[in-house]
């Protein structure tokens, strides 16, 4: 009897929005909500104000109307970035979590999903029937509790107990895991159930014939800046689909003892390689939570106080992982207020990969003094999607008049175009005038493609000589703290000149201006062995031609006409990067130009090359009062038939 009252005060039944459906299944590898093909855009979510702990009560639990302050304060932020489930790691048997879940539905607007975890004690014996059953009985009252929820993706048994007490391999553990699942499961039929685990494939593979009532595999993976080989080794182990419920990059530099500058930059570009590691392996994973929404600081030390020291080893560009400095967000006493958050880099550049490309808003366009205007809008929280801003007379060649460097300012390629640019916490916005009496018209275009090499190829380049490879490299020592994708020519000495090269029509009369970053290995001879930039102008036969003249760099004659770029990299700037660059004229009868990265190796050496521009230095084509101008957003066309925008 007393055991009777117990469950049903367990039971206590999430009703409020029953009459709304959320159905999840699996078929093969992938996930469906409501027979729609689901991915996980996720957050691990566990807003441990400053001066508590999540290993006290109420335990991680901030789901309740006590903590209602915390949601209505982050929820925004979570939809405005494009996220679709938050994961937790705390949830009160008959405690009421209906405020928290209607919030997160939110009436099916920007719904946020939920992965329901509560912790499993890893010390449990598993060969103990009556230790079992108890774990059972508490995880049906939670599915009985949940099972109506919109809100509610599914659940996530225990946090990493395979890793304690051998229980990863052990049979036993599995087969308990297996029985929760099952349990959960015939309480909650249109719910999803797994076991979050770490990044244990060799587990994976021995135990997952067993575990036929558990939906997907919940991995949690730290390997720094990449998976690596993850998405093909797991997809030999297990047929299930696999979510990585916890995954990230800690912003505290342990190298410098302070965060990542930039706002924890080399984070949040660690965190777009991981997700496009994830785009492209949708066919084995169907998405991740990333770890986590904001800094805890109970977890080393003191709750009041943020700790700076290690905690543990790994693949970092530091070397080391800092518990208390995982957050997308940091956090600040406020007072009797929430905690103060500031997003970090990640959180941009997240909102920038998880939205649609956005239009900004035409605020107002006027002609003030004959100057054309137009004043435009955009959210704030996007600023990581590029915008570039193009003009034409006739609505068919459009020439852009716009660059996005890489903090996200936008300035004018043209001298008769003036971009202006303001930002607040809530919105950017772009002020652009076409400058009629602009006595200047010099104009910038570029003409080639995957100069950053983020794509991690070497797609639209030529190499030839030894074959070019990539390399995620880490420049603490340039312009500031980046994970970046470099390109990496390896010579063997002899002049074997290992390079890469882009080719374009030209004319006799087009100018170029050619550059990039260099830097080579921390030991380069001190001899005629360097890393250069060069652009070869060539005529319809083939023939090398030296160029009519050359602004910027060197120009050389002789069997190998050109110019070259300026400073080259040699032994004197080892293990540095530098910035090198070119600009040159063609000549009578040009044909063609060639822009070539080389690494001229008199001996064995190694250079990297990155954030490689080419522009067309040309004359801008009059803007008149027939111009149209149009808006790129992250690569789509918008507004750009708008009569606003016509001037």
């Amino acid at each position: 009897m007393n055991q009777f009252k117990t469950i049903s005060v367990w039971l206590l039944m999430v009703t409020s929005l029953a009459d709304a459906s959320s159905i999840f299944t699996v078929t093969n590898r992938q996930l469906f909500l409501n027979e729609t093909l689901f991915n996980v855009q996720g957050i691990c979510y566990s807003p441990t104000p400053i001066g508590m702990a999540g290993n006290t009560p109420p335990y991680g639990d901030l789901f309740t109307t006590t903590y209602s302050h915390l949601w209505e304060r982050d929820f925004p932020n979570l939809r405005n970035m494009g996220a679709n489930v938050i994961r937790n790691y705390g949830w009160t048997i008959g405690a009421d979590h209906t405020a928290f879940l209607d919030q997160a539905y939110n009436a099916g607007e920007q719904p946020l999903y939920v992965l329901v975890n509560r912790w499993v004690n890893p010390s449990t014996d598993w060969n103990n029937t009556q230790a079992i059953n108890a774990l059972i009985t508490e995880w049906e009252a939670i599915a009985e509790e949940c099972k109506n929820h919109p809100a509610i993706m599914g659940f996530l048994i225990g946090n990493e107990a395979n890793v304690q007490n051998g229980n990863g391999y052990n049979s036993g553990f599995w087969s308990a895991m297996n029985q929760i699942a099952s349990a959960v499961k015939n309480k909650a039929p249109n719910k999803l159930v797994s076991i979050a685990i770490t990044d244990a494939l060799d587990q994976v593979n021995l135990f997952d014939s067993i575990l036929p009532d558990v939906d997907f595999w919940s991995l949690q993976v730290y390997r720094g800046h990449s998976f690596g080989s993850l998405f093909s080794e797991y997809a030999t182990r297990s047929s299930k689909p696999l979510i990585i419920t916890e995954f990230g990059y800690d912003s505290f530099d342990g190298r410098k003892n302070t965060e990542y500058s930039r706002q924890a930059a080399l984070p949040a570009d660690a965190m777009e390689n991981l997700w496009l590691e994830i785009e492209e392996n949708a066919a084995i994973t169907s998405g991740g939570c990333v770890f986590e929404y904001a800094d805890e600081w109970w977890k080393a030390g003191s709750s009041y106080s943020q700790n700076t020291s290690s905690q543990w080893s790994g693949p970092f560009i530091d070397g080391e992982a800092n518990e208390e400095w995982w957050g997308m967000f940091e956090i600040a006493d406020n007072g009797s207020e929430p905690d103060q958050l500031t997003p970090r880099a990640m959180y941009y550049r997240l909102a920038s990969m998880w939205n649609p490309p956005t239009a900004p808003d035409l605020l107002y366009s006027e002609e003030n003094d004959q100057q054309p205007h137009f004043l435009l809008s955009r959210p704030h929280h996007l600023r990581d999607q590029h915008i570039e801003i193009s003009f034409s007379t006739n609505l068919v060649d459009w020439s852009t008049i716009s660059a996005q460097d890489s903090s996200n300012q936008l300035t004018s390629t043209a001298s008769s175009i003036q971009i202006t640019q303001v930002e607040t916490n809530q919105q950017i916005q772009l002020s652009v005038t076409h400058l009629r009496d602009s006595t200047s018209t010099l104009f910038l275009s570029h003409v080639i493609t995957n100069g950053t090499f983020d794509s991690k190829t070497t797609t639209g380049w030529q190499t030839t000589g030894t074959i070019a490879t990539l390399l995620e490299e880490d420049t603490p020592n340039f312009l500031y703290d980046e994970v970046i994708h470099a390109l990496q020519l390896n010579g063997n000495g002899n002049y074997s000149v290992p390079s890469a090269h882009q080719t374009i029509p030209a004319q006799p009369g087009d100018e170029f201006l050619f550059y990039g970053d260099i830097k080579g290995g921390p030991s380069i001879p001190s001899d005629n062995t360097f890393g250069v930039f060069k652009i070869v102008f060539q005529d319809a036969q083939g023939n090398d031609l030296a160029p009519a003249s050359v602004s910027f760099g060197t120009l050389v004659g002789g069997a190998y006409p050109g110019a070259e770029s300026s400073p080259i990299c040699n032994y004197v700037n080892a293990d540095q990067w530098i910035n090198s660059s070119a600009q040159a004229v063609a000549p009578e009868n040009t044909a063609t130009a060639s822009f070539f990265i080389l690494n001229v190796d008199q001996s064995p050496s190694t250079f990297y090359y990155d954030s490689i521009t080419v522009f067309k230095v040309a004359t801008s084509p009059e803007l008149q009062d027939a111009s149209y101008f149009r808006i790129m957003n992250t690569g789509q066309t918008i507004d750009f038939d708008r009569p606003e925008l016509k001037f």
